[in-house]
């Protein structure tokens, strides 16, 4: 991989130009939307909190959103459209991370989209984005040729 520049959804830099308690907020409303926090929701709200570099302080504070309840349509309005689409993506993510999609959740998604100024296609695209992401990280367990559990 010499020479060639990794990719990645999203350095750490790049959460400067957003409003972290904002993001935050807008992952806990999508995690909150079915009322059941499954362990890989907290696992990827937990990732994204060391992703941008989060101390250990402030990730009290940002846990204790996943405990309240939203009225998304006030909670996100007004909020800037950076940092709206950016936590849009990234809970799109969130929401699929345990492997069910929870209608709740689409509705709360639909609802930030809207408020993000996302059309249907642009829409369509991060669920396309997050499903092939899903797939290929699906993979990595079979590159190993061995299983991650051991047997009883």
């Amino acid at each position: 991989m010499a020479g060639r520049l990794m990719m990645k959804p999203s350095a750490p830099d790049a959460f400067d130009a957003i409003d972290m308690d904002e993001y935050m907020t807008v992952l806990s409303i999508i995690a909150n939307a079915d009322a059941v926090l499954k362990p890989e929701e907290m696992s990827f709200f937990e990732w994204r909190m060391g992703r941008m570099l989060i101390n250990p302080k402030l990730r009290v504070r940002f846990r204790s959103l996943l405990r309240q309840e939203f009225d998304i349509e006030e909670t996100i309005s007004g909020m800037d459209i950076r940092t709206l689409r950016l936590a849009l993506r990234d809970g799109i993510f969130l929401a699929a991370a345990d492997g069910e999609i929870h209608p709740s959740e689409v509705d709360a998604i639909r609802i930030i989209a809207d408020h993000a100024e996302v059309d249907t296609d642009r829409l369509h695209e991060m669920w396309e984005w997050v499903r092939d992401g899903m797939e290929w990280m699906a993979q990595g367990p079979r590159l190993l040729e061995l299983p991650l559990k051991e047997r009883s």
